[in-house]
C-alpha cells in the first residue's frame, strides 16, 4: 500500500496528502486533496507552510455545531474559502450506537452516515471542483470518522483502489494518539470515551465501501443524489494523474 503522507504542520497532528494512492487510471495528484484533524491550534509557522509553501486554497470543516467550530485565527487576511458542513453529528451517535459493553458501533454509525449524507457528500465534491479551490484540505475533529467517510466517497468517485482507500483511513490510527491528547485539552471538545480498539479497524470504511458498491459505485451514488456527469469527470480530471 501507498505510505501515507504526512504534513508536520505546527499545531495539527493528522494532516496528510492523499497523493499517490493507486487508481485505475494512473495515482491521485499531489497536492489536490489533503485531509486533517481540526486547525483551530495552527501556529503562525504551521499555517504559513500550508497556506504559502502548500498552497491551500479551500476547507471543508465537517463539525458539527455542538462542537462550536470556528475558522482557525490564522486564516485572517488569506483568499482561502470555507465550507462548513456537518456531515453527522456524532454526540448523537455515540449514545444512539454504543454497545451494551461500553464501545461505541462504527459499522452502524458509518452506515447510517453514508445512508443520509448522499446529498451532502455532493454539496462537498461540487465545493471541491469549483474553480479555485485546489488544493482542499477536509477535516472534522480528528480526522478520522467524518473525514473518512468524505475523503472515501471522494477517492472512490475517482476511481481509487479500495484497498489504498482503506489503508488510507487506516493511516490516522498512527496518529491518534497525539489528536487526542490535543483535543482533550480543548475546552470546548468533551471525549466521548476511552481509547477503543475499533479506531485501528477497518471495516467502517469498508462498510463505505460496501454500500457504494451497493448504489452501483461511487459515480452512481453521487449522480443519484444529485451530481452531474461534468462534475464527476471534472472530479477525475482533477485528482488523477496518468502514467506517463
Amino acid at each position: 500500500m501507498t505510505a501515507p503522507r504526512w504534513l508536520d504542520l505546527d499545531g495539527t497532528h493528522n494532516v496528510r496528502d492523499v497523493g499517490g494512492l493507486r487508481a485505475a487510471e494512473g495515482r491521485v495528484r499531489s497536492g489536490v486533496l489533503l485531509r486533517g484533524d481540526h486547525l483551530e491550534d495552527l501556529t503562525a509557522a504551521g499555517a504559513a507552510q500550508l497556506c504559502d509553501v502548500i498552497g491551500l486554497r479551500a476547507i471543508v470543516d465537517l463539525r458539527a455545531p455542538t462542537e462550536r467550530p470556528v475558522a482557525g485565527p490564522w486564516m485572517d487576511g488569506r483568499a482561502i474559502d470555507r465550507l462548513h458542513l456537518p456531515l453527522v453529528d456524532m454526540t448523537r451517535s455515540v449514545e444512539v450506537y454504543r454497545k451494551p459493553d461500553g464501545t461505541l458501533d462504527l459499522v452502524a454509525v458509518y452506515r447510517v452516515t453514508i445512508d443520509e449524507a448522499g446529498p451532502l457528500l455532493v454539496q462537498i465534491l461540487r465545493f471541491v471542483v469549483a474553480a479555485g479551490h485546489i488544493p482542499v484540505l477536509v477535516h472534522c475533529a480528528a480526522g478520522k470518522d467524518r473525514t473518512g467517510i468524505a475523503v472515501a466517497v471522494l477517492l472512490a468517485a475517482a476511481g481509487v483502489d479500495p484497498d489504498e482507500i482503506v489503508a488510507d483511513y487506516a493511516a490516522t490510527g498512527l496518529r491518534l494518539d497525539r489528536v487526542r491528547a490535543a483535543l482533550v485539552r480543548r475546552d470546548n471538545f468533551v471525549l466521548a470515551g476511552p481509547a477503543l480498539p475499533e479506531l485501528l479497524d477497518p471495516a467502517p470504511i469498508r462498510t463505505v465501501l460496501t454500500a457504494l458498491d451497493e448504489a452501483g459505485g461511487a459515480e452512481a451514488f453521487l449522480l443519484r443524489h444529485g451530481a452531474s456527469t461534468d462534475e464527476l469527470a471534472g472530479w477525475r480530471e482533477l485528482a488523477i494523474e496518468s502514467p506517463a
